[in-house]
């Protein structure tokens, strides 16, 4: 029998749906034209559950990239494993970024496949970058006074209890008074995804000298870091905050020791410091969240704050190499041999990258999770 005239082998739905759970979102938005069975399938909520949950186990990172020419570029962390893997003395590691057909100047957040973003209008829009799907999100409903410094600062993450996204947004007004010169004070709200509302949190008293621009989400909360040696956090389920004091930093009690930034290494919280005198950058990462237990990890390059070191993610597939970004270059730094690759771009500009952000292929829908159950 040709091989034209086979008959066509139709597995069972159960057979079929354990399949293509296993692909990629990307795969599976192609594969919706197969058939009106199989686009059904893969846009079920169910379905689209159980493929982000397969994928988070082993995630892939996709890392945003703008250059000073407004174009967006996406890099696949997975294709630098096999570099890092093979022992030669090459100081450069290829890789291919590809362009990306949406648009944003910042970067406010992003959990399951879904980023929080703000465009050239200061508009706050979600957006699934692997399926192109965006949902604007409104501004929190706060007039604002006349006579104000203000300064606003988002967190978007999961919570998990009531399956639902959420947005926690501190705004903080410095208020200029006749007796009072300078005071602050700091509301709370957060946005419900789900039933596509705000709610107003009792005002907060955490936020006194708080690095408000450098949150990071990690275990259903937002962290930021406060001038006063502690992690101050949020929890998306309780709605409530806490506070973790930096016990570490009582190694630098005659050093002066700059905070720099927080940061997500392989879902562990890390704290970036920069120890004057020539101690340069290093990072603190905790091992078991809320335990105060800490990994020590020297950037023994960078000795200046003008290095502008940013750590951005773990190369997926290794927890040994750190993804950095080194004033407009992307570079891999070993935790053991201490050796630092840059990472060569084709495919796009040659350098002068600014690294916008994270995010994993998913095929969560910010319209569908806008729509009330």
């Amino acid at each position: 029998m040709s091989a034209s005239k086979l008959p066509a082998i139709s597995l069972p739905p159960e057979i079929t749906e354990a399949i293509l759970i296993l692909l990629p979102a990307k795969s599976l938005g192609r594969f919706k034209s197969v058939s009106k069975t199989w686009n059904s399938l893969i846009s079920d909520p169910k379905f689209i559950k159980k493929n982000l949950h397969h994928h988070l186990q082993t995630p892939t990172k996709l890392i945003l990239l703008s250059d000073r020419n407004s174009p967006l570029y996406s890099l696949d962390t997975n294709q630098l494993l096999p570099y890092l893997n093979i022992n030669n003395n090459d100081n450069d590691i290829p890789a291919a970024v590809k362009e990306v057909s949406f648009g944003f100047k910042e970067v406010l957040g992003s959990c399951n496949g879904l980023v929080l973003a703000k465009d050239n209008n200061d508009t706050i829009f979600l957006i699934n970058p692997t399926t192109l799907e965006r949902s604007e999100v409104p501004l929190p409903p706060f007039l604002l006074p006349d006579d104000i410094d203000l300064f606003v600062s988002y967190g978007f993450g999961y919570d998990s209890s009531t399956d639902d996204y959420k947005v926690v947004s501190l705004t903080i007004w410095y208020l200029r008074k006749e007796y009072e010169p300078y005071s602050m004070d700091t509301y709370v709200s957060v946005y419900s995804l789900r039933n596509n509302s705000w709610n107003k949190l009792p005002d907060s008293s955490h936020f006194l000298g708080l690095h408000a621009d450098s949150p990071i989400v990690i275990n259903q909360s937002v962290h930021w870091f406060n001038d006063f040696s502690t992690i101050v956090s949020f929890s998306f389920t309780t709605e409530e905050f806490s506070e973790c004091r930096l016990q570490f930093l009582d190694l630098f009690k005659n050093r002066l020791v700059q905070f720099y930034d927080l940061v997500d290494i392989g879902g562990k919280l890390g704290v970036l410091l920069c120890v004057r005198g020539g101690g340069g950058f290093e990072m603190w990462i905790m091992e078991d969240f809320g335990s105060n237990t800490w990994t020590r990890v020297c950037f023994h390059e960078f000795k200046d704050l003008r290095d502008c070191v940013k750590p951005v993610c773990l190369v997926e597939g290794s927890n040994r190499d750190i993804i950095l970004d080194v004033k407009g270059d992307v570079l891999v730094f070993n935790i053991d041999d201490g050796r630092c690759r840059k990472v060569r771009i084709e495919g796009g500009p040659a350098g002068g990258f600014t690294v916008l952000g994270t995010y994993a292929e998913s095929l969560e829908s910010p319209k569908r999770i806008l729509t009330p159950p």
